[in-house]
């Protein structure tokens, strides 16, 4: 279907949709989780950038990391846990 079918079909539907008050509030809720997903994320620009520079030390090995494994060791030595 090509853009202004769509587009005609969709507007003779809202008319129908908006004459039954049940249907106009779940298309409200529609049209609230397709603004809901256009939002920005609650994550700032400022942490992406500093997970992205880390990532880039961690794989020039400039900075080290250790696995799971060895910080469970490492925690389990210190605090006893487990």
């Amino acid at each position: 279907m090509e853009t202004k079918e769509l587009r005609r079909k969709l507007i003779n539907d809202f008319g129908k949709f908006i004459q039954d008050d049940s249907k106009l509030e779940i298309l409200e809720s529609v049209f609230d989780a397709i603004n809901l997903d256009e939002k920005k994320s609650i994550v700032s620009d400022s942490h992406y950038d500093l997970v992205s520079e880390e990532r880039e030390k961690y794989l020039s090995g400039e900075s080290q990391a250790s696995s799971w494994e060895e910080v469970e060791k490492r925690m389990n030595a210190k605090y006893g846990f487990l």
